[in-house]
């Protein structure tokens, strides 16, 4: 036992310095004078060794590899950089840079009439189309890479696109055409000895006999997966097998292996720095300590799964914003290009027309000259359209991704800690129960507090926010605005003081909604950024003809920068000092609001000493 112990530690140590010392012959012939091919393909070889151990210098690599590439005149080697590169960062589930590398490879490939590559990004593409969930995209892809593999008799091309195909007709839940295709395929690598396809047949036929209930066969074909993978040195696919494999042992009940299992495939995603594998791993874990009645260590495995799935949608959710941006401007350019063919146009017209008749040269250029004034004054009020169209398209997309972060983060809370306290509330001490139900109503709290302020922002943009003036009494405004907000305060033991003039009996012509839900906004924002213990002071004043009201906190204070912000009207995300979520729609709600009534709103602040924001209205 201990010889073969010794063996294998002694097999180790000799493969990791047979590649170490491969790594350094390689980056040798980087940095030497050898030939511009020579040297892609030693990055491109380097890379391969390192993406289980350092994806990001792995990326670095094949990056370096296009640079050289780009000025080598046989293509197939840039080619081969791109499609690298796209690899990679499929393998760090950035599926936008995965999608980009593949595009260009492709584009080149075509350029170049090279049938092979073609059908392998093609096949990549068509893979990467999957992960979005895009089944008849993806299916498209497959059925030309499919054709271009069929032409050049490319077995391994054909086995490869075969698997994809199955997996677009599982997901479409054809269970039997996906088993056709994917045995197929299965079949095919079996015969060319490719144990790279084999890892990924006998995975999904694993995955298709355990959805079947064959649960025997589906521990046959994972087991055979992982043993090809783990001698290839697959990271990823070694994680992954391990998470489905341990699912179905889960499913089971065979326990023995799965949390050995299941912590060997966490630390091979974080050392791969694959979010995704990382994920599915937390879940079953937490699955499996809930079988084991291990409630403890679930809810600290599952609350690991929710963070990091939270990452993951928040990550998805910005690329779906930047995609959007990008199509936007594609046809902001698309109009320019349409509007400058117009004037073109219209310009040879009237030079055909000037040289068609001398008689009429005078009459023309008279014409010429009006129509260029007037062309002229509308192109200045197009520009001025397009310029509101613009701001309004950047308002719009600002307050989509305030949307995006901060109405969804309280109602992710909230669904994730009830469910939490459906699973697992009778294993739960009391202070636990306790804190679990204040943060539901802190989460509860400030998905109010954002949807008020997002339907009273829409109501002003759309005009139809209801502005009634009345005389009203500013303390009693003031005091009902601190009573309302005195339990808020109280979370933090902040105290509300009221120093307001009790010496005049002051009134102002104001609406009465828009005037306490201003000072609201002001007061809220002044306890958001106290720390505990502080107070926040409201006072008015009276002086040259003006009444100012005046809140004041002592807390974090605002940037110069951010302050410049504030004063445009911009909206921005900023935590509290308890990590209190806000959209800053609240300060923008209040500007507008005190315009419309004739008043506004001014700012003075430092860093670490505090802010004061003053309301001033003309005193009448």
């Amino acid at each position: 036992m201990k010889k073969g112990l010794l063996t294998i530690i002694l097999i180790f140590f000799l493969t990791n310095i047979i590649v170490s010392n491969e790594k350094d012959s390689l980056m040798q012939v980087y940095l030497s004078d050898a030939s511009a091919q020579d040297k892609v393909l030693a990055l491109l070889k380097l890379s391969n060794l390192q993406k289980n151990t350092d994806s990001y210098t792995s990326i670095d690599n094949a990056i370096k590899a296009i640079e050289i590439a780009e000025k080598i005149p046989d293509k197939v080697y840039l080619i081969r950089s791109y499609s690298k590169l796209g690899i990679l960062y499929k393998d760090l589930d950035s599926m936008d840079k995965a999608l980009e590398s593949y595009l260009k490879g492709l584009e080149i490939a075509k350029e170049t009439n090279n049938i092979v590559w073609q059908s392998n990004l093609l096949n990549s593409l068509g893979s990467a189309y999957i992960q979005y969930g895009q089944n008849k995209i993806a299916l498209k892809y497959f059925k030309q890479a499919y054709e271009l593999a069929l032409k050049q008799n490319d077995s391994t091309g054909i086995s490869n696109v075969l698997n994809n195909i199955g997996v677009v007709f599982w997901r479409k839940n054809e269970i039997d055409s996906s088993f056709k295709y994917i045995h197929e395929s299965m079949l095919i690598s079996r015969n060319l000895k490719d144990s790279v396809g084999l890892i990924s047949s006998f995975n999904n036929l694993g995955m298709l006999q355990a959805e079947l209930g064959n649960s025997k066969r589906a521990l046959g074909y994972f087991n055979q997966a992982l043993r090809f993978a783990e001698i290839l040195d697959d990271k990823w696919e070694t994680a992954n097998i391990l998470n489905n494999l341990s699912q179905l042992n889960l499913d089971l009940g065979n326990l023995e292996k799965v949390e050995s299992d299941l912590k060997k495939a966490v630390e091979i995603s974080i050392a791969i720095k694959s979010s995704l594998l990382e994920s599915d791993s937390y879940r079953n874990l937490s699955n499996y300590y809930s079988r084991i009645e291990d409630y403890q260590k679930s809810l600290e495995y599952y609350k690991k799964y929710s963070e990091l799935n939270m990452k993951l949608v928040n990550e998805e959710t910005s690329e779906k914003i930047a995609n959007l941006e990008k199509d936007f401007e594609l046809r902001s350019k698309d109009r320019n290009l349409e509007k400058l063919s117009e004037a073109n146009q219209i310009q040879y017209y009237l030079i055909l027309l000037l040289a068609s008749s001398l008689v009429l040269v005078g009459i023309l250029i008279f014409i010429y000259f009006r129509k260029y004034t007037e062309n002229k004054r509308l192109t200045e009020e197009l520009k001025k359209k397009n310029t509101d169209l613009e701001r309004f398209s950047e308002e719009r997309n600002k307050f989509f991704t305030l949307i995006s972060h901060d109405l969804k983060a309280p109602i992710y809370n909230i669904s994730n800690l009830s469910n939490l306290m459906k699973m697992y509330s009778y294993d739960m001490s009391k202070d636990e129960q306790d804190t679990t139900l204040d943060q539901l109503n802190i989460s509860s709290k400030q998905l109010l507090t954002l949807v008020d302020n997002i339907l009273l922002w829409a109501k002003t943009q759309i005009g139809n926010m209801e502005n009634n003036p009345e005389p009203l009494h500013v303390n009693a405004v003031i005091a009902e605005s601190i009573d309302i907000l005195r339990s808020n305060a109280a979370e933090k033991n902040i105290t509300l003081l009221n120093k307001s003039d009790r010496t005049n009996d002051i009134h102002i012509s104001a609406d009465y909604n828009l005037l306490s839900t201003s000072i609201r906004n002001l007061l809220t924002n002044a306890i958001k950024f106290s720390h505990e213990n502080q107070e926040v002071i409201i006072s008015t004043k009276l002086a040259e003809n003006q009444i100012k009201i005046e809140v004041t906190d002592t807390g974090v204070g605002i940037s110069k920068e951010m302050q410049e912000e504030i004063r445009k009207g911009n909206a921005s995300t900023t935590l509290g000092t308890n990590n209190e979520k806000g959209s800053g729609l609240g300060l923008r709600i209040t500007k507008e609001f005190i315009e419309m009534n004739e008043g506004k709103i001014t700012l003075e602040s430092q860093e670490g000493v505090g802010t004061t924001f003053s309301i001033i209205f003309p005193y009448k």
